[in-house]
């Protein structure tokens, strides 16, 4: 046998890639037998080596070298012994063999260039806005760059070859002037970039987005979140042109807090942020206050699940304005553009309908979902979260409230037990998931685009109640309250036990029922902008809470609580067989029986008022661990829902 070459020797670079070599062998008047190609080498800088063809007198060997980038500068020596052989385990080779190539791999470094900067981001920030992260701009990066602030190096991330960030200090832009900014490349070539000033002063501010961006009059005092950019710890908020209370978040959000005075009546306000000189006024953004519409959107009549309802004069009927068969049990009922919907739950599937207000006619539907649904409604859309036990996701859809047609479908991924229905408020909307802890996901309303998400413990059974300022839900030992434009945590109460179940909160007249206990709806209230306990509460399910007067279920009988002192001011037992969540229209409460019997009682007296049979049980109200499909009782435009058996029942007390 002979070899094309004794002796390989390669030269690289450490920025080039892994290069391959190759060696013939020729074996010279070949046997008749089969022959075989054995090999031995050492791995200095030899990362493999492979028979690439072969015919009956020549064989092809690749060599394929480590990568340059990996073994660094250097020199690196390696033997190759090659060998035909007439059997497989070579115990007899052929004449002139085996013979040995000496392999020389070199690699040398590739001089760092001199960096080249374009741009910073964000290229100013206001005195005293704190620590932030830096992004720098340009050209000729490599891992070993370091961004230098007026010299001083800051610790930086290598991103890419035209990107770097650095973590600049809160005393960098502790006063107002400007900073030198250059990267800095080590050898062997290297050296420092051109410069690029960063100011430090209050800009012209400017708002992206507000949120809410709108409320209904005659609401509670609310935090308003700013989003956009040039802001600073002297920033202020302005509202109508008046100064109003603001914090500085970061440089790019603020919240400023709203009294309730502000959005007493109907119509707009301007909203502008205005910066120390030389910064300025942004420009207006302008602030919707609607007029109350007696829309029902979600569990428990509203968003925030207060259960409570202003209608027009009410009057009691002696009979059902409409009962519908939906063919299964039915969910609490949404009421809003002139339709009914609720989610009905067939044999083990979920079904989404919609049923005129007048009549209870079907417009539109059933639509076919996953095992079990809930929904809730906002800005013609009805939203929906549908999910098989342990199906790995959840979907949450969006359905036109006109037609029934999908406007959008999306998975919630990374969880697997979906038990919580959805909340939609001001572009958003709210679920919890469980399954490896838990996690909130907030869904933009326009496209079904997943806009934050937060873990949470346990994720299980809470159905997010939202107000205007807040995103709160309530699992055992664990209550929440998170931004609902952002996700950001405002505060979190943990008392350092665990255990699984979860269970809706409540939300009204500026205080939190939280159902945080183990195994029964009891729990705690908070004050829901600062988290601070006021006290507890005792409950089936969730309660009707009104301005003064809360009406809990417990042990089935309805009590009426003052909420200024705590004390019972009534007591209700009906036919001893009241198992929903009251509700509250105007002066009268309502509750009903799984005996079929629906009660209305004067708020101020506790006397029965009204009483009718709705012809099959009602279910009960949502208590502790109660997953969907969620079920109740609800009001909307002059409507008094209630799902009974496999029916929806509609009684009409007002003319809207």
């Amino acid at each position: 046998m002979s070899l094309s070459t004794h002796q390989i020797s390669v030269s690289v670079k450490t920025t080039d890639p892994a290069p391959v070599a190759s060696v013939e062998i020729t074996v010279h008047n070949p046997p008749p037998q089969t022959v075989y190609v054995g090999f031995a080498t050492t791995h200095n800088g030899l990362d493999s080596v492979s028979l690439a063809s072969s015919n009956e007198t020549v064989a092809v060997v690749d060599i394929q070298f480590k990568s340059p980038s990996q073994l660094g500068a250097g020199t690196y020596e390696d033997t190759l012994t090659l060998g035909v052989c007439l059997d497989q385990q070579c115990d007899e080779q052929i004449a002139n063999s085996p013979q040995t190539i000496s392999i020389t791999f070199t690699v040398t470094e590739e001089p760092n260039p001199v960096p080249s900067l374009t741009s910073l981001s964000p290229g100013s920030v206001a005195p005293g806005s704190g620590a932030f992260t830096l992004t720098v701009h340009g050209t000729g990066f490599v891992s070993g760059s370091t961004v230098n602030w007026n010299g001083a190096e800051r610790e930086t991330n290598f991103v890419s070859s035209t990107q770097l960030t650095a973590e600049i200090l809160a005393t960098d832009v502790e006063t107002s002037g400007e900073s030198s900014v250059t990267v800095f490349n080590p050898e062997p070539g290297g050296g420092t970039s051109n410069s690029l000033a960063f100011t430090v002063q209050y800009e012209t501010p400017t708002i992206a987005r507000m949120y809410p961006d709108a409320t209904v009059e005659g609401g509670p005092d609310f935090t308003l979140t700013l989003i956009g950019d040039g802001f600073g710890p002297d920033s202020q908020v302005k509202w109508n042109g008046g100064s109003h209370a603001t914090d500085f978040v970061s440089s790019t959000e603020l919240t400023a807090q709203i009294g309730a005075a502000d959005i007493a009546n109907a119509g707009t306000a301007t909203v502008a942020v205005l910066n120390p000189a030389p910064g300025g006024s942004s420009d207006p953004a302008t602030f919707t206050i609607k007029p109350y519409v007696s829309d029902a959107v979600a569990f428990q009549i509203d968003a925030n699940h207060s259960g409570v309802m202003h209608f027009n004069p009410v009057s009691f009927p002696s009979q059902s304005a409409w009962s519908v068969d939906v063919g299964g049990e039915p969910s609490y009922a949404l009421i809003a553009d002139d339709k009914v919907f609720v989610t009905v739950e067939v044999n083990g599937n979920a079904r989404l309908l919609a049923l005129d207000q007048t009549t209870g006619t079907p417009v539109w539907g059933p639509v076919a979902l996953s095992y079990t649904a809930n929904a809730a409604y906002d800005a013609g859309s009805v939203f929906v979260v549908s999910s098989s036990p342990f199906s790995e996701s959840a979907f949450m859809q969006a359905y036109d409230t006109g037609t029934g047609s999908l406007e959008w479908s999306i998975r919630l991924e990374g969880q697997r037990d979906f038990t919580s229905g959805p909340t939609a408020l001001n572009g958003f909307v709210y679920t919890g998931g469980a399954g490896t802890g838990g996690t909130l996901y907030a869904v933009d309303e326009n496209d079904g685009t997943i806009v934050w998400t937060q873990g949470v413990e346990n994720g299980a059974n809470s159905t997010p109640a939202v107000s205007a300022d807040g995103v709160y839900v309530a699992y055992p030992c664990h209550t929440y309250d998170f931004r609902p434009a952002t996700g950001e945590l405002v505060w979190q109460d943990s008392v350092g036990c665990t255990g699984g179940g979860g269970a809706s909160p409540v939300v009204a007249n500026g205080k939190l029922y939280a159902p945080n206990g183990f195994g029964s709806y009891d729990g705690a209230v908070f004050d829901a902008e600062t988290g601070d306990l006021l006290g507890s509460y005792v409950a089936d399910n969730p309660p009707a809470i009104a301005q003064d007067d809360g009406y809990f279920l417990q042990n089935g009988i309805l009590y009426d609580i003052d909420l200024g002192n705590g004390s019972i001011v009534w007591g209700f037992a009906g036919d001893g067989d009241l198992v929903t969540s009251p509700i509250v229209i105007n002066q009268y409460v309502f509750v009903g029986a799984s005996s079929g019997n629906l009660y209305a009682l004067d708020r101020q007296t506790g006397q029965q008022v009204w009483q009718i049979d709705v012809g099959a049980p009602i279910p009960p109200g949502a208590g502790w661990g109660a997953a969907m499909q969620l079920t109740g009782l609800s009001a909307g435009h002059g409507l008094l829902i209630v799902p009974a058996g496999n029916s929806v029942v509609a009684y009409r007390l007002a003319s809207d």
